[in-house]
């Protein structure tokens, strides 16, 4: 009985910890979709401006995840050490998807400091701008982000495409 009221605890104290405050997600939410409604210069490419992403809590979840398991394992790449890419990571959950992408970061301990380097990154950046993402989850832990954007099924089924 010890044993199972110490997982049921555990599981419980992480999600509760991988939750971000409503205000960072809305502070998060509010500088992303205030750089896709204004447009922005990626690289040698102007990216018009695009319509706002929403938050998505499976795909926080996903970027919480991965984050951790990146400091766990000292790895930094979009695909695990198992040959799993986000695909994978959401297919794993059954998240119906048609289109993903993702954005990653190591060493900042700042959201606008790994926001800034997104921005001059041109691929980081023109994943920021695709017009085509509908849905955003983002996490840190320690100093590995992870912000994971994608297009649901659902979005086509409303009439967005």
């Amino acid at each position: 009985m010890r044993i199972v009221i110490l997982v049921f605890l555990c599981a419980l104290s992480s999600s509760i910890i991988a939750q971000p405050s409503k205000s960072n997600i809305h502070r998060v939410l509010g500088e992303v979709n205030l750089l896709r409604s204004q447009g922005y210069q990626c690289g040698n490419q102007k990216m018009p401006a695009v319509g706002p992403v929403r938050w998505n809590s499976d795909l926080h979840k996903v970027s919480n995840k991965y984050a951790r398991y990146m400091s766990a394992n000292k790895h930094f790449d979009h695909v695990s050490k198992k040959g799993e890419d986000l695909g994978d990571r959401l297919d794993n959950i059954s998240f119906d998807w048609i289109k993903i992408g993702e954005n990653l970061g190591h060493g900042y301990n700042d959201f606008y400091d790994v926001f800034e380097a997104w921005k001059e990154s041109p691929s980081h950046c023109k994943m920021l701008m695709d017009p085509d993402m509908t849905d955003m989850g983002m996490s840190k832990y320690k100093t590995y982000w992870v912000q994971s954007f994608s297009k649901a099924h659902a979005d086509i089924a409303l009439g967005d495409n």
